[in-house]
């Protein structure tokens, strides 16, 4: 499969250990996010953010009188609610 560049933004101290374990394993930071990132979603997350997808969408076609701009601006919104509220799950778990 080929692959796609990305920009992540991440907390240096997980940098530095992403850096480690790449020198370790001989291999590229890159494979370490993807492992880790495959491992993640193996985990149940996959169904979880499909879930809150169609959620939104549903959400979002109930609206479908709005202009792009803003269609845009509530499935962003949106996006940033599902967000909080994950985050919210995972404390309290």
């Amino acid at each position: 499969m080929k692959r796609r560049k990305t920009t992540v933004y991440l907390d240096p101290d997980v940098l530095t250990a992403t850096k480690v374990l790449a020198a370790a394993r001989q291999q590229s930071e890159s494979q370490v996010v993807e492992d880790a990132l495959r491992a993640y979603l193996g985990n149940g997350q996959l169904e979880a953010a499909g879930a809150d997808l169609r959620a939104l969408m549903d959400r979002v076609a109930g609206r479908a009188e709005l202009d792009e701009d803003q269609a845009m601006a509530i499935a962003v919104e949106e996006v940033q609610a599902v967000r909080t509220a994950r985050r919210s799950r995972r404390r309290s778990a």
